[in-house]
C-alpha cells in the first residue's frame, strides 16, 4: 500500500547533527506547530505516517524525522540507544522553538523527553510497549525476531516481515483485525528492507545497561503532557503497556481510536490524525 504523501512537498526537508557528528534528516510537510514524528519499527518516518500526514498537515507542521540509517538520515556504525536519544533531542532542538512529538510502538520518546524536556511542548504515541508487560510473550517474540533475522540474513527480507506478521498473531501481540485490515502485512512489507537496521538496534538495546525507555525511573522524568492512543482492538499485550505506561508518567491521558488495532495509523489515518490535531492544537 503506497502511502499518502505526495507531491512538491515532498522537497521540503529539516537537517541537524547529532551529537557524534551524523546528520539526522526529515521531510518537513505542512503548516502550524511544530511536530516531530518518529519511525515505527523497521520503517522510515514517511512510511510510519504517510497515512496520517496528509490530513495532519492541515493543522501542524510535520517534521518526518528519522533516526540514522533511516530514511535520508546519514548511517553510521553506531545504532546504541544513547546515540538514537540524541539523535531526537539534537533534530528537535533545531528547530528553535519546542516541538511536539510523536511515537508509535517504539518508546524511544520516553528517553528522550527525560533528557531534554525543554525540547518538547508535548508527546503523542501510538500504543508504546513496555518490555516490563511482556514476560508472558517474550520467548515467542524472541523467536519471532530470530526467524525474521535468519531470513532477512538470506536477503528473503519480504518472507521474513510476513512471517513475523504471522508468528505475532499467533500469540496474540497482532489481533485479527490487524490482519483483516490489512495493516499489518502493509506495514512490514513496506518498511521490510529496513529489517536489518531495527534487528541491531534491538540487539544493542539488549546488550546496554541503560534502563529500558519504559523504566518507572525514566517515565517519572517525562514533564511534559502525554496523550497514549490505542485502538479499541489491539491486542492485550499493547493494552497492558499502554494502561502502565499512563500509570507512570507525571501527566497523560488515554485515547481510544474506534476499530483500529495497532495498525490504526495505516487503517484509522483520519481518526489519528484527528486526535494529534485537536492535542496539539491546544498545546499553541
Amino acid at each position: 500500500m503506497a502511502t499518502g504523501i505526495h507531491g512538491g512537498s515532498e522537497k521540503r526537508v529539516h537537517r541537524a547533527k547529532s551529537a557524534d557528528g551524523t546528520e539526522v534528516v526529515g521531510r518537513v510537510i505542512g503548516q502550524g506547530p511544530p511536530v516531530v514524528l518518529l519511525p515505527a519499527g523497521p520503517g522510515s518516518s514517511e512510511t510510519s505516517w504517510g497515512h496520517v500526514v496528509p490530513a495532519l498537515s492541515r493543522h501542524c507542521t510535520c517534521y518526518l524525522m528519522d533516526t540514522r540509517n533511516r530514511g535520508l538520515s546519514e548511517h553510521s556504525s553506531d545504532l546504541s540507544p544513547q546515540r538514537l536519544v540524541e539523535d531526537v533531542v539534537a533534530y528537535a532542538e533545531s528547530i528553535g522553538q519546542p516541538v511536539g512529538l510523536v511515537g508509535w510502538g517504539s518508546a524511544l520518546w520516553v528517553p528522550v523527553v527525560a533528557e531534554k524536556s525543554s525540547a518538547f511542548s508535548a508527546v503523542a504515541a501510538y500504543e508504546p510497549g513496555a518490555l516490563e508487560k511482556g514476560e508472558e510473550i517474550a520467548e515467542d517474540f524472541e523467536n519471532a525476531m530470530t526467524q525474521m533475522g535468519n531470513l532477512a540474513a538470506e536477503g528473503r527480507l519480504i518472507e521474513g516481515a510476513r512471517g513475523f506478521v504471522e508468528a505475532s498473531a499467533e500469540v496474540g501481540l497482532y489481533t485479527e483485525v490487524d490482519l483483516r485490515q490489512g495493516g499489518a502485512f502493509d506495514f512490514w512489507e513496506e518498511a521490510a528492507s529496513d529489517i536489518p537496521v531495527l534487528l541491531q538496534e534491538l540487539q544493542l538495546a539488549a546488550e546496554s545497561e541503560l534502563p529500558s525507555p519504559t523504566d518507572p525511573s525514566v517515565l517519572a522524568r517525562v514533564s511534559v503532557p502525554v496523550m497514549l492512543l490505542r485502538g479499541s482492538n489491539t491486542g492485550n499485550w499493547f493494552v497492558d503497556s499502554v494502561e502502565y505506561v499512563a500509570d507512570h508518567l507525571p501527566e497523560s491521558r488515554i485515547r481510544e481510536i474506534s476499530g483500529a488495532g495497532h495498525f490504526g495509523p495505516y487503517t484509522k489515518a483520519q481518526e489519528v490524525a484527528e486526535e494529534l490535531a485537536n492535542f496539539f492544537g491546544q498545546r499553541t
